[in-house]
C-alpha cells in the first residue's frame, strides 16, 4: 500500500503502468499517474516505496512524477503514445526538463506542428541547456537538420470558466477528450483532433483547420467550444 492513496486508486495506478496494461486499456494517463504518485510522495512515500509497489524502476517513477512540472496547457496534452492531438509519455519527460513554463509550451506547440521525433526534442533540450540560447533558435537548429518539414496548425483555447473547470477536473482525461471531440462538428472540424484539459483545450490540424481559424476567427471558435463545454458539463 501507499500512504495518502486508497486500494481503488491504488489498483488503477498498476492498471495503467503494469507489464501488458497497453493491451487491456490504461485507465489513467501518465499525468493523472504522475499525480497519484506525487500525492502518495506528499503523503510519506519515497521513491523506492513507489516504485515497490508498481513494480518499476526508480527512474520510472521520477518519469512520471517529472510530468507534476509542465505548464497546465500541456499536462493535458500527454498520453501515453503520440498521436496527432497528443504527446508521447517519454517526449512530455523530456519537456518537463524545461523549466520555463512559455518555453515548455513553445516546445509542446512544435512536437504537434512539426512533428517533431522524442530524440528531436531531447537535443532541443540538451541545446537549451548547454547553451542558454531561447528555445526558439534551438528548435530552429534541430528543425534545419531535417531534409523537409511536414507542417501542422495548433490553436489553444481557455475554458475561463471556474465552474466548468471544476467539474472538468473530477473527469478522466478520456471522458473530457470525448466532450471536446462532441463538439467539433458544429465547427466543421471534424477531421481535426484535440485534447481537453481542465483549464485549456487543444486543436490540431491541417490547412482545413488553418482555414476556419482565419475565416470564423479564433475568438467565435473560442468562444463556441466554450458555450458547448459548458452545456456538456451542466447535467453533470
Amino acid at each position: 500500500m501507499l500512504p495518502g492513496l486508497s486500494s481503488l486508486e491504488i489498483g488503477r495506478l498498476r492498471m495503467s503502468v503494469g507489464y501488458g496494461t497497453h493491451k487491456r486499456g490504461r485507465p489513467l494517463s501518465p499525468v493523472e499517474v504522475g499525480e497519484l504518485l506525487w500525492r502518495a510522495q506528499s503523503a510519506g512515500a519515497s521513491l523506492r516505496d513507489c516504485a515497490t509497489c508498481l513494480k518499476l524502476s526508480d527512474s520510472q517513477v521520477s518519469r512520471f512524477l517529472r510530468l507534476s512540472g509542465l505548464s497546465a496547457d500541456v499536462r493535458h496534452l500527454v498520453a501515453w503514445g503520440r498521436g496527432s492531438d497528443s504527446i508521447g509519455f517519454t517526449t512530455a519527460s523530456q519537456i518537463a526538463r524545461v523549466d520555463d513554463k512559455d518555453e515548455q509550451r513553445a516546445l509542446a506547440t512544435a512536437v504537434l506542428e512539426q512533428k517533431l521525433q522524442m530524440d528531436e526534442v531531447r537535443q532541443v533540450v540538451q541545446l537549451r541547456q548547454r547553451s542558454g540560447r531561447a528555445i526558439e533558435e534551438c528548435l530552429q537548429e534541430v528543425l534545419d537538420m531535417r531534409p523537409t518539414v511536414e507542417r501542422h496548425y495548433v490553436f489553444i483555447g481557455a475554458v475561463a470558466d471556474e465552474k466548468v473547470e471544476a467539474v472538468l477536473g473530477e473527469m478522466s482525461q478520456a471522458d473530457r477528450d470525448a466532450i471536446l471531440r462532441s463538439g467539433l462538428a458544429a465547427f466543421d472540424l471534424e477531421d481535426a483532433s484535440g485534447r481537453l484539459g481542465q483549464k485549456f483545450f487543444t486543436l490540431v490540424g491541417d490547412e482545413h483547420l488553418n482555414g476556419k481559424l482565419a475565416r470564423q476567427g479564433k475568438d467565435a471558435i473560442e468562444a463556441g467550444l466554450r458555450t458547448h463545454l459548458t452545456a456538456k458539463v451542466a447535467g453533470r
